[in-house]
C-alpha cells in the first residue's frame, strides 16, 4: 500500500496537476487568469477553497487524490509565500512558468512537463 500512495505522490498526482493546470490554459479560466495577473503584481493569495476540497476528497474515499491536492497545495503556496521554504528547482520551475505561460504546467514536479514537452529550456 505504501508504495502504491508513493507511486500515486510522485508520478500519477503531478500528471493529474499538469492536466488540470493545462486546461485552465487551454480554456482561459478567469479564475487562473487573475492569479497570473495578481503574481506579476506582487498580489497573490492563498487558495483557501483547498481547504474544502482536500478534505471531500478524503471522505469520498479518494485518499491519493487527497494527498497529491495537499501537497500541491503546500507547494504552490510555498512557492509564491515561503520560496526557501521549497527545492530552488522547483520555485525557478514555476517562475518560468509566470512568465511563459504555455510551459512548464506542472508544479510539484517537472516530471510531466518533460514527458508532454511543456517543460521550457533557456536557450543559449
Amino acid at each position: 500500500m505504501f508504495l502504491y500512495y508513493l507511486f500515486n505522490i510522485l508520478f500519477t498526482n503531478p500528471i493529474i496537476e499538469w492536466s488540470i493546470h493545462k486546461f485552465f490554459h487551454d480554456y482561459k479560466i478567469d479564475y487562473h487568469h487573475q492569479h497570473h495577473l495578481d503574481v506579476h503584481h506582487d498580489k497573490t493569495e492563498k487558495e483557501y477553497y483547498f481547504l474544502i476540497i482536500i478534505p471531500a476528497l478524503y471522505y469520498c474515499n479518494y485518499i491519493s487524490l487527497s494527498i497529491g491536492a495537499f501537497n500541491y497545495l503546500a507547494t504552490h503556496t510555498c512557492i509564491h509565500f515561503y520560496p526557501k521554504w521549497v527545492d530552488s528547482n522547483l520555485v525557478e520551475h514555476h517562475s518560468v512558468h509566470h512568465m511563459r505561460p504555455n510551459y512548464n504546467f506542472a508544479v510539484t514536479s517537472d516530471l510531466p512537463d518533460i514527458m508532454f514537452s511543456t517543460k521550457y529550456y533557456k536557450k543559449i
